[in-house]
Protein backbone atom coordinates (compact mmCIF):
# COMPACT_ATOMS: atom_id res chain seq x y z
CA UNK A 1 0.00 0.00 0.00
CA UNK A 2 1.82 3.31 -0.64
CA UNK A 3 0.95 6.74 0.56
CA UNK A 4 -0.58 9.32 -1.26
CA UNK A 5 1.69 12.21 -2.52
CA UNK A 6 0.20 15.31 -0.94
CA UNK A 7 -0.83 18.53 -3.85
CA UNK A 8 0.29 21.61 -3.75
CA UNK A 9 -2.94 23.83 -4.41
CA UNK A 10 -3.93 24.53 -8.01
CA UNK A 11 -6.31 25.43 -10.71
CA UNK A 12 -7.72 23.21 -13.50
CA UNK A 13 -5.25 23.82 -16.60
CA UNK A 14 -2.96 25.66 -14.71
CA UNK A 15 -2.18 23.68 -11.31
CA UNK A 16 -0.19 25.93 -9.20
CA UNK A 17 1.85 27.91 -11.90
CA UNK A 18 -0.03 31.48 -10.69
CA UNK A 19 1.07 30.87 -7.25
CA UNK A 20 4.80 29.67 -8.74
CA UNK A 21 4.93 32.99 -11.07
CA UNK A 22 3.48 35.15 -8.21
CA UNK A 23 5.95 34.20 -5.45
CA UNK A 24 7.91 30.85 -6.25
CA UNK A 25 9.71 30.33 -2.92
CA UNK A 26 6.64 30.50 -0.72
CA UNK A 27 5.08 28.14 -3.23
CA UNK A 28 7.90 25.42 -2.75
CA UNK A 29 7.65 26.03 1.04
CA UNK A 30 4.25 25.62 1.14
CA UNK A 31 4.98 22.36 -0.56
CA UNK A 32 7.53 21.32 2.42
CA UNK A 33 5.48 22.40 5.13
CA UNK A 34 2.48 19.62 3.65
CA UNK A 35 5.15 16.87 3.65
CA UNK A 36 8.86 15.95 2.20
CA UNK A 37 7.35 14.56 -0.65
CA UNK A 38 4.86 16.87 -2.83
CA UNK A 39 3.30 17.15 -6.30
CA UNK A 40 3.56 20.34 -8.31
CA UNK A 41 1.67 21.32 -11.45
CA UNK A 42 2.91 23.81 -13.21
CA UNK A 43 0.87 23.96 -16.82
CA UNK A 44 2.08 21.95 -18.83
CA UNK A 45 4.62 21.16 -16.39
CA UNK A 46 3.93 18.09 -13.28
CA UNK A 47 6.79 16.93 -10.68
CA UNK A 48 7.06 15.34 -7.88
CA UNK A 49 9.54 17.55 -5.85
CA UNK A 50 11.24 16.17 -2.80
CA UNK A 51 12.17 18.06 0.46
CA UNK A 52 14.12 15.47 2.64
CA UNK A 53 18.01 14.90 2.34
CA UNK A 54 17.11 10.92 2.27
CA UNK A 55 15.31 11.27 -0.57
CA UNK A 56 17.91 12.99 -2.16
CA UNK A 57 20.40 10.19 -1.12
CA UNK A 58 17.93 8.09 -3.24
CA UNK A 59 18.05 9.94 -6.26
CA UNK A 60 21.28 11.08 -6.20
CA UNK A 61 23.38 8.01 -5.36
CA UNK A 62 21.75 5.18 -3.99
CA UNK A 63 19.73 4.93 -6.77
CA UNK A 64 21.12 7.53 -9.56
CA UNK A 65 20.51 4.50 -12.12
CA UNK A 66 16.87 4.54 -11.80
CA UNK A 67 16.56 8.61 -12.22
CA UNK A 68 17.90 10.08 -15.54
CA UNK A 69 18.34 13.57 -16.53
CA UNK A 70 15.76 13.72 -19.36
CA UNK A 71 12.37 16.02 -19.12
CA UNK A 72 11.84 19.51 -19.95
CA UNK A 73 14.58 21.42 -17.96
CA UNK A 74 17.41 18.99 -19.63
CA UNK A 75 16.16 19.76 -23.10
CA UNK A 76 16.45 23.39 -22.38
CA UNK A 77 19.51 22.50 -20.19
CA UNK A 78 21.11 20.62 -23.45
CA UNK A 79 20.19 23.68 -25.64
CA UNK A 80 22.29 25.96 -24.17
CA UNK A 81 25.50 23.39 -23.36
CA UNK A 82 24.89 20.85 -25.72
CA UNK A 83 26.29 17.34 -24.42
CA UNK A 84 28.87 17.87 -21.66
CA UNK A 85 29.55 16.27 -18.05
CA UNK A 86 26.37 18.12 -16.71
CA UNK A 87 23.83 16.77 -19.44
CA UNK A 88 25.88 13.59 -20.99
CA UNK A 89 25.05 9.87 -19.71
CA UNK A 90 26.62 6.56 -20.39
CA UNK A 91 29.80 5.48 -21.70
CA UNK A 92 30.33 8.96 -23.19
CA UNK A 93 30.08 10.71 -19.86
CA UNK A 94 31.66 8.36 -17.91
CA UNK A 95 35.01 8.89 -20.47
CA UNK A 96 35.04 12.66 -20.33
CA UNK A 97 34.35 12.56 -16.56
CA UNK A 98 37.93 10.29 -16.72
CA UNK A 99 39.77 12.43 -19.08
CA UNK A 100 39.26 15.91 -17.04
CA UNK A 101 38.78 14.93 -13.70
CA UNK A 102 42.59 15.40 -13.03
CA UNK A 103 42.32 19.10 -13.65
CA UNK A 104 40.03 19.51 -11.12
CA UNK A 105 41.80 17.52 -8.43
CA UNK A 106 44.08 18.88 -5.60
CA UNK A 107 47.41 19.48 -7.92
CA UNK A 108 45.15 20.53 -10.56
CA UNK A 109 43.38 23.36 -8.28
CA UNK A 110 46.84 24.67 -6.91
CA UNK A 111 47.77 25.15 -10.40
CA UNK A 112 44.46 27.38 -11.55
CA UNK A 113 44.75 29.45 -8.14
CA UNK A 114 47.26 31.88 -9.62
CA UNK A 115 44.86 32.18 -12.96
CA UNK A 116 42.47 33.09 -10.30
CA UNK A 117 43.92 35.40 -8.34
CA UNK A 118 45.58 37.05 -10.97
CA UNK A 119 42.18 37.75 -12.84
CA UNK A 120 40.08 38.81 -9.59
CA UNK A 121 43.38 41.58 -9.23
CA UNK A 122 42.74 42.83 -12.07
CA UNK A 123 38.85 42.67 -11.92
CA UNK A 124 38.73 44.57 -8.43
CA UNK A 125 40.34 47.42 -9.42
CA UNK A 126 37.25 49.81 -9.13
CA UNK A 127 38.74 53.21 -9.54
CA UNK A 128 35.23 54.81 -9.37
CA UNK A 129 35.04 53.86 -5.55
CA UNK A 130 36.97 56.65 -3.64
CA UNK A 131 37.79 56.81 -0.01
CA UNK A 132 33.80 58.65 0.11
CA UNK A 133 30.78 56.64 0.51
CA UNK A 134 28.99 56.29 -1.85
CA UNK A 135 26.05 53.37 -3.15
CA UNK A 136 26.59 51.23 -6.10
CA UNK A 137 24.96 47.66 -7.32
CA UNK A 138 27.97 46.04 -6.26
CA UNK A 139 26.09 42.52 -7.56
CA UNK A 140 26.17 44.14 -10.93
CA UNK A 141 29.63 43.40 -10.33
CA UNK A 142 30.08 40.03 -10.21
CA UNK A 143 29.03 38.57 -13.37
CA UNK A 144 32.04 40.58 -15.21
CA UNK A 145 34.67 39.40 -11.83
CA UNK A 146 33.42 35.65 -12.24
CA UNK A 147 33.11 36.01 -16.41
CA UNK A 148 36.90 37.22 -15.53
CA UNK A 149 37.84 34.94 -14.13
CA UNK A 150 36.29 31.83 -15.54
CA UNK A 151 37.76 33.14 -18.88
CA UNK A 152 40.91 32.97 -17.34
CA UNK A 153 41.06 29.35 -15.35
CA UNK A 154 39.67 28.17 -18.32
CA UNK A 155 40.26 29.53 -21.73
CA UNK A 156 43.97 31.39 -20.32
CA UNK A 157 44.54 33.12 -23.90
CA UNK A 158 43.11 37.26 -23.33
CA UNK A 159 42.89 36.58 -26.98
CA UNK A 160 39.76 34.49 -26.32
CA UNK A 161 38.01 37.08 -23.72
CA UNK A 162 35.71 38.97 -26.73
CA UNK A 163 34.55 35.53 -27.28
CA UNK A 164 33.94 34.71 -24.04
CA UNK A 165 32.15 37.95 -23.16
CA UNK A 166 29.79 37.30 -26.20
CA UNK A 167 29.02 34.04 -24.53
CA UNK A 168 28.60 35.02 -21.50
CA UNK A 169 25.89 37.47 -23.12
CA UNK A 170 24.51 34.57 -24.49
CA UNK A 171 24.59 32.76 -21.10
CA UNK A 172 22.40 35.58 -19.46
CA UNK A 173 19.80 35.16 -22.09
CA UNK A 174 18.92 31.75 -22.00
CA UNK A 175 19.03 31.15 -18.60
CA UNK A 176 16.75 33.87 -17.87
CA UNK A 177 14.37 32.70 -20.35
CA UNK A 178 14.81 28.23 -19.58
CA UNK A 179 12.51 28.29 -17.09
CA UNK A 180 9.54 29.91 -18.99
CA UNK A 181 10.44 27.19 -21.85
CA UNK A 182 10.06 24.30 -19.72
CA UNK A 183 6.74 25.15 -18.17
CA UNK A 184 5.80 25.77 -21.89
CA UNK A 185 7.57 22.75 -23.81
CA UNK A 186 3.94 20.49 -24.35
CA UNK A 187 2.64 23.86 -26.50
CA UNK A 188 3.08 24.07 -29.90
CA UNK A 189 6.09 24.93 -31.72
CA UNK A 190 4.16 26.98 -34.27
CA UNK A 191 2.64 28.83 -31.24
CA UNK A 192 4.67 32.03 -30.94
CA UNK A 193 5.50 32.25 -27.26
CA UNK A 194 7.39 34.98 -25.65
CA UNK A 195 11.17 34.49 -25.46
CA UNK A 196 10.67 31.19 -27.51
CA UNK A 197 12.58 32.79 -30.68
CA UNK A 198 15.43 35.16 -28.13
CA UNK A 199 16.16 31.82 -26.71
CA UNK A 200 16.99 29.69 -29.50
CA UNK A 201 18.92 32.76 -31.50
CA UNK A 202 21.23 33.62 -28.29
CA UNK A 203 21.63 29.72 -27.88
CA UNK A 204 22.65 29.85 -31.29
CA UNK A 205 24.92 32.53 -31.26
CA UNK A 206 26.66 31.45 -27.97
CA UNK A 207 27.46 28.08 -30.03
CA UNK A 208 28.59 29.52 -32.70
CA UNK A 209 31.46 31.93 -30.64
CA UNK A 210 32.56 29.04 -28.80
CA UNK A 211 33.11 26.86 -31.90
CA UNK A 212 34.51 29.40 -33.45
CA UNK A 213 37.00 29.89 -29.89
CA UNK A 214 38.10 26.55 -30.17
CA UNK A 215 39.02 26.24 -33.08
CA UNK A 216 40.87 29.05 -33.15
CA UNK A 217 42.40 27.36 -30.01
CA UNK A 218 43.70 24.27 -31.93
CA UNK A 219 44.98 26.47 -34.73
CA UNK A 220 47.43 28.15 -32.56
CA UNK A 221 48.30 25.62 -30.59
CA UNK A 222 49.04 27.17 -27.33
CA UNK A 223 50.12 25.10 -24.34
CA UNK A 224 48.92 26.01 -20.63
CA UNK A 225 47.77 25.87 -17.26
CA UNK A 226 44.20 26.49 -17.77
CA UNK A 227 41.26 24.28 -18.34
CA UNK A 228 40.70 24.14 -22.51
CA UNK A 229 44.58 23.78 -22.94
CA UNK A 230 44.42 20.99 -20.80
CA UNK A 231 41.40 19.66 -22.15
CA UNK A 232 42.54 19.65 -25.65
CA UNK A 233 45.62 17.77 -24.39
CA UNK A 234 43.90 15.19 -22.55
CA UNK A 235 43.46 11.63 -24.11
CA UNK A 236 41.54 8.83 -22.93
CA UNK A 237 43.50 6.51 -21.03
CA UNK A 238 41.29 3.64 -22.39
CA UNK A 239 40.82 4.27 -26.07
CA UNK A 240 44.00 6.85 -26.09
CA UNK A 241 41.14 8.98 -28.13
CA UNK A 242 41.10 12.88 -27.25
CA UNK A 243 38.00 15.21 -27.59
CA UNK A 244 36.47 16.72 -30.85
CA UNK A 245 35.80 20.22 -31.34
CA UNK A 246 32.10 19.87 -30.37
CA UNK A 247 32.74 17.78 -27.63
CA UNK A 248 35.08 20.46 -26.54
CA UNK A 249 32.84 22.85 -26.71
CA UNK A 250 30.43 21.43 -24.78
CA UNK A 251 32.45 21.20 -22.10
CA UNK A 252 33.64 24.47 -22.34
CA UNK A 253 30.45 26.21 -22.33
CA UNK A 254 29.39 23.48 -19.52
CA UNK A 255 32.62 25.34 -17.30
CA UNK A 256 31.86 28.98 -18.51
CA UNK A 257 28.01 28.42 -17.01
CA UNK A 258 29.01 27.21 -14.20
CA UNK A 259 31.91 29.23 -12.94
CA UNK A 260 30.19 32.25 -14.92
CA UNK A 261 26.69 32.47 -13.56
CA UNK A 262 26.07 30.49 -10.40
CA UNK A 263 29.39 31.87 -9.07
CA UNK A 264 28.29 35.18 -9.66
CA UNK A 265 24.80 34.82 -7.79
CA UNK A 266 26.70 33.04 -4.86
CA UNK A 267 28.67 36.02 -4.44
CA UNK A 268 25.80 38.39 -4.48
CA UNK A 269 23.63 36.42 -2.12
CA UNK A 270 26.90 36.50 0.34
CA UNK A 271 27.80 40.31 -0.17
CA UNK A 272 24.11 40.76 0.41
CA UNK A 273 24.18 38.42 3.08
CA UNK A 274 27.02 40.29 4.76
CA UNK A 275 26.04 43.34 4.86
CA UNK A 276 23.11 42.91 6.79
CA UNK A 277 24.74 40.98 9.18
CA UNK A 278 27.70 43.63 10.43
CA UNK A 279 29.51 41.40 13.02
CA UNK A 280 29.73 38.31 10.13
CA UNK A 281 31.85 41.02 7.78
CA UNK A 282 33.55 42.12 10.64
CA UNK A 283 35.02 38.80 11.53
CA UNK A 284 35.38 38.04 7.43
CA UNK A 285 37.55 41.60 7.80
CA UNK A 286 39.72 40.70 10.38
CA UNK A 287 40.35 37.23 8.93
CA UNK A 288 40.97 38.82 5.54
CA UNK A 289 43.88 41.02 7.30
CA UNK A 290 45.18 38.26 9.47
CA UNK A 291 45.58 36.03 6.39
CA UNK A 292 47.09 38.30 3.88
CA UNK A 293 48.77 40.84 5.44
CA UNK A 294 47.52 43.48 3.05
CA UNK A 295 49.23 41.55 -0.03
CA UNK A 296 47.75 39.55 -2.72
CA UNK A 297 47.06 36.01 -1.48
CA UNK A 298 49.02 33.31 -2.32
CA UNK A 299 48.14 29.23 -3.28
CA UNK A 300 48.60 28.45 0.62
CA UNK A 301 45.99 31.14 1.70
CA UNK A 302 42.80 29.50 0.15
CA UNK A 303 42.96 27.13 3.08
CA UNK A 304 43.57 29.75 5.75
CA UNK A 305 40.52 31.69 4.60
CA UNK A 306 37.94 29.34 6.98
CA UNK A 307 35.98 31.60 7.51
CA UNK A 308 35.47 33.40 4.21
CA UNK A 309 34.78 29.50 3.42
CA UNK A 310 31.91 29.29 5.77
CA UNK A 311 30.77 32.29 4.92
CA UNK A 312 30.21 31.00 1.24
CA UNK A 313 28.73 27.51 2.15
CA UNK A 314 25.98 29.45 4.11
CA UNK A 315 25.00 31.72 1.44
CA UNK A 316 24.99 28.44 -0.92
CA UNK A 317 22.88 27.39 1.65
CA UNK A 318 20.31 30.21 2.40
CA UNK A 319 20.00 30.94 -1.37
CA UNK A 320 21.63 28.08 -4.09
CA UNK A 321 21.87 29.35 -7.72
CA UNK A 322 20.62 25.89 -8.38
CA UNK A 323 17.77 25.67 -6.67
CA UNK A 324 16.69 22.33 -7.89
CA UNK A 325 17.59 19.41 -9.91
CA UNK A 326 15.06 17.55 -11.62
CA UNK A 327 15.28 13.75 -12.98
CA UNK A 328 12.96 11.76 -14.91
CA UNK A 329 12.30 8.00 -13.42
CA UNK A 330 13.78 5.43 -16.23
CA UNK A 331 11.36 2.69 -14.22
CA UNK A 332 8.84 2.35 -11.49
CA UNK A 333 10.49 2.95 -8.03
CA UNK A 334 9.34 3.95 -4.62
CA UNK A 335 10.36 6.75 -2.77
CA UNK A 336 9.43 7.18 1.39
CA UNK A 337 6.97 4.50 0.73
CA UNK A 338 5.60 6.41 -2.16
CA UNK A 339 5.11 4.86 -6.04
CA UNK A 340 6.75 6.65 -8.43
CA UNK A 341 5.58 5.86 -11.78
CA UNK A 342 8.19 5.25 -14.56
CA UNK A 343 8.24 8.56 -17.04
CA UNK A 344 7.44 11.09 -13.80
CA UNK A 345 9.42 13.71 -12.92
CA UNK A 346 11.35 14.06 -9.68
CA UNK A 347 12.47 17.08 -8.71
CA UNK A 348 15.08 17.33 -5.36
CA UNK A 349 14.77 20.59 -3.99
CA UNK A 350 17.77 22.37 -2.90
CA UNK A 351 16.18 25.45 -1.41
CA UNK A 352 13.53 23.51 0.68
CA UNK A 353 16.45 20.54 1.86
CA UNK A 354 18.93 23.89 2.61
CA UNK A 355 16.48 25.24 4.85
CA UNK A 356 14.69 22.06 6.21
CA UNK A 357 14.21 22.68 10.36
CA UNK A 358 15.06 18.84 11.47
CA UNK A 359 19.07 19.71 10.01
CA UNK A 360 19.38 23.06 10.36
CA UNK A 361 18.16 24.87 13.65
CA UNK A 362 17.04 28.29 12.90
CA UNK A 363 17.03 27.46 9.23
CA UNK A 364 16.44 31.26 8.14
CA UNK A 365 19.56 32.60 10.09
CA UNK A 366 22.62 33.55 8.95
CA UNK A 367 25.29 31.73 10.32
CA UNK A 368 28.26 31.27 8.44
CA UNK A 369 29.43 28.89 11.93
CA UNK A 370 27.23 26.61 10.78
CA UNK A 371 30.07 25.04 8.58
CA UNK A 372 32.68 24.88 11.05
CA UNK A 373 33.67 21.35 11.38
CA UNK A 374 33.44 20.67 14.69
CA UNK A 375 29.26 21.72 14.17
CA UNK A 376 29.29 20.08 10.84
CA UNK A 377 30.10 16.57 12.14
CA UNK A 378 27.31 14.04 12.22
CA UNK A 379 25.33 16.69 9.85
CA UNK A 380 23.22 14.79 6.91
CA UNK A 381 25.74 14.53 4.32
CA UNK A 382 22.67 15.60 1.73
CA UNK A 383 21.93 18.56 3.79
CA UNK A 384 24.30 20.92 1.71
CA UNK A 385 23.94 20.06 -1.81
CA UNK A 386 24.37 23.26 -3.72
CA UNK A 387 26.75 21.47 -6.06
CA UNK A 388 24.41 18.27 -6.63
CA UNK A 389 25.21 14.75 -5.08
CA UNK A 390 26.51 11.17 -5.99
CA UNK A 391 28.28 10.33 -9.01
CA UNK A 392 26.85 13.07 -11.21
CA UNK A 393 28.61 16.25 -8.44
CA UNK A 394 29.74 19.08 -10.23
CA UNK A 395 33.04 18.57 -11.13
CA UNK A 396 33.77 22.69 -10.47
CA UNK A 397 32.77 22.74 -6.98
CA UNK A 398 35.85 23.18 -5.12
CA UNK A 399 37.03 25.61 -8.26
CA UNK A 400 34.06 27.58 -7.44
CA UNK A 401 34.46 27.53 -3.79
CA UNK A 402 38.17 28.65 -4.59
CA UNK A 403 37.60 31.54 -6.37
CA UNK A 404 34.77 32.79 -4.36
CA UNK A 405 36.59 32.29 -1.15
CA UNK A 406 39.58 34.63 -2.55
CA UNK A 407 37.23 36.88 -4.05
CA UNK A 408 35.23 37.62 -0.30
CA UNK A 409 38.43 37.99 0.97
CA UNK A 410 40.41 40.35 -1.52
CA UNK A 411 36.83 42.49 -1.22
CA UNK A 412 37.27 42.64 2.05
CA UNK A 413 40.77 43.50 2.23
CA UNK A 414 39.83 46.46 -0.53
CA UNK A 415 37.01 47.79 0.16
CA UNK A 416 34.70 49.00 3.26
CA UNK A 417 31.15 47.76 2.35
CA UNK A 418 27.67 48.20 4.72
CA UNK A 419 23.98 47.98 3.80
CA UNK A 420 21.71 50.91 2.53
CA UNK A 421 18.82 49.42 3.07
CA UNK A 422 17.90 48.20 -0.28
CA UNK A 423 15.29 45.06 -0.37
CA UNK A 424 16.56 42.25 -2.54
CA UNK A 425 14.09 39.96 -3.65
CA UNK A 426 14.88 36.65 -5.19
CA UNK A 427 14.08 35.67 -8.34
CA UNK A 428 14.10 32.28 -9.96
CA UNK A 429 14.79 30.93 -13.43
CA UNK A 430 17.31 28.52 -14.02
CA UNK A 431 19.05 29.75 -11.26
CA UNK A 432 18.27 31.74 -7.73
CA UNK A 433 19.72 35.18 -8.28
CA UNK A 434 18.85 39.12 -6.55
CA UNK A 435 15.99 40.53 -9.14
CA UNK A 436 17.17 44.03 -8.87
CA UNK A 437 21.05 43.81 -8.18
CA UNK A 438 22.66 44.19 -4.64
CA UNK A 439 22.64 47.93 -4.22
CA UNK A 440 25.41 48.43 -0.55
CA UNK A 441 27.21 51.78 0.23
CA UNK A 442 30.75 51.29 -0.34
CA UNK A 443 34.34 52.78 0.33
CA UNK A 444 37.61 52.13 -0.13
CA UNK A 445 39.61 50.85 2.67
CA UNK A 446 42.44 53.55 3.90
CA UNK A 447 45.01 52.80 6.24
CA UNK A 448 44.55 54.98 9.53
CA UNK A 449 45.08 55.06 13.33
CA UNK A 450 43.84 52.09 15.54
CA UNK A 451 41.86 54.94 17.82
CA UNK A 452 40.39 56.49 14.73
CA UNK A 453 36.96 54.87 13.74
CA UNK A 454 36.00 53.51 10.76
CA UNK A 455 32.29 54.02 11.22
CA UNK A 456 31.01 57.01 9.08
CA UNK A 457 30.07 59.99 11.03
CA UNK A 458 26.50 61.15 10.63
CA UNK A 459 27.23 63.82 8.33
CA UNK A 460 28.89 61.16 5.88
CA UNK A 461 26.19 58.60 6.11
CA UNK A 462 24.04 61.06 4.98
CA UNK A 463 25.41 61.55 1.60
CA UNK A 464 24.76 58.61 0.66
CA UNK A 465 21.02 57.11 -0.23
CA UNK A 466 19.84 54.07 -2.09
CA UNK A 467 17.79 55.31 -5.19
Amino acid sequence: MHGRIPRTGGLPLLGALPSFLRDPLALLQRSQQTGDIGHLALGTLDAVVLHHPDYFDHVFREHHRRYVKEGPFWEQVRAILGNGLPTSSGDEWRRHRRMMQPSFGRRGLEGLTSLVIGALEDSLDWDDVGSSWSVLDVGARMPHLTMNVVSSAILGSSSSRGRAQRIAEGIATTTELSLWAMITHRLPRWMPLPGRERFALAAASMRREGLQLIQERRQRLEAGDDLLALMIAATDAETGEGMTDDQLLDETLSLLLAGYDTTSNGLQWALHLLTEHPEQLGRLREESDAVLHGRTPRVEDVRRLRYARWVMQEALRLYPPAWWLPRMAAQDDEIGGHAIAKGTIVAPVMYTVHRHPDFWPDPARFDPERFDPARAAGRHPMAWVPFGAGPRKCIGQELSLMESTLALAMITQRFELESCGHAVRPKLDTALRPAEGVRLRIRRRVARPRWISLRPSSSDSSTAMCL
